[in-house]
């Protein structure tokens, strides 16, 4: 009994006081937290077991301020489609990525343009092997084998922020069937379309914002066109070779309109 009676003595909480779960909350370096903190702090923030008391009290203090950024943000421009956005607030600097209809109400990290350092791009593929029966009713492969394609688009957003390095993005509300589709040529703009913008704001060319929105507008209007690698380098608004959608085109090896 005296064993049992110490598994399930319930623990405090070393933030608010108040006690934590039958299984003892979520573990601290050197504490632990009740699910009414935890459920306070960015979803962003990984690794509990290495932070301390004292770091959860630094990062509730940030999650405070923050809230604020949010109650004051300026909504000057919406980069996405049906699954994650880039809401920009132009004027102060800021960038807010939710996937949330209602983000002002869930405390999402703001961040300052200055914070962001680079992207990548991967698009996930799935395939599922197509069967069909034979003359006994017996699911039998095709000959030769035949697959169903989708698809997921995903930018990885590094950042420097004293709390995370890196935010997943997910373009894509829903999984894009087939490859050769209207939904995977408007997710792949989309996509194609928050990196330039992210670069934009990393780089502080807050100038041409609108006119990268507008270019790839028109291309979201004509989806199987081709996107003009060359269009930003013949700008004299950039320094930028030639080849430098080449080299950011995820399709490269894998998929051409």
């Amino acid at each position: 009994m005296g064993v049992f009676g110490n598994i399930f003595e319930r623990k405090l909480c070393d933030i608010c006081g108040k006690e934590c779960n039958i299984f003892g909350g979520t573990k601290l370096k050197d504490g632990r937290l009740c699910k009414e903190c935890v459920n306070k702090l960015s979803p962003r923030l990984e690794n509990l077991k290495h932070l301390t008391v004292d770091d959860i009290r630094d990062h509730l203090a940030y999650r405070e301020e923050n809230e604020e950024k949010v109650k004051n943000f300026n909504v000057t421009h919406v980069i996405g489609g049906k699954g994650t956005k880039l809401y920009l607030d132009i004027e102060k600097k800021e960038l807010i990525i939710s996937n949330e209809n209602n983000w002002r109400n869930t405390n999402p990290d703001v961040l300052n343009f200055s914070q962001i350092v680079g992207n990548d791009v991967d698009i996930k593929e799935n395939r599922t092997e197509l069967k069909t029966k034979d003359e006994n009713g017996k699911e039998v492969s095709f000959d030769p084998k035949q697959y169903k394609y989708s698809y997921n688009f995903y930018i990885y957003l590094d950042v420097n922020t004293p709390w995370f390095n890196s935010i997943p993005i997910k373009v894509n509300g829903y999984t894009v069937e087939g490859f050769d589709s209207y939904d995977y040529d408007t997710c792949y703009l989309q996509t194609q379309e928050m990196c330039e913008i992210l670069d934009l704001l990393k780089d502080d060319q807050l100038d041409v914002v609108d006119e990268a929105i507008e270019y790839y507008k028109e291309l979201e209007n004509s989806p199987r066109k081709k996107y003009n690698k060359t269009y930003y380098a013949n700008s004299k608004r950039y320094s930028r070779s030639s080849d430098y959608y080449e080299k950011k085109d995820p399709r490269k090896n894998h998929y051409k309109f």
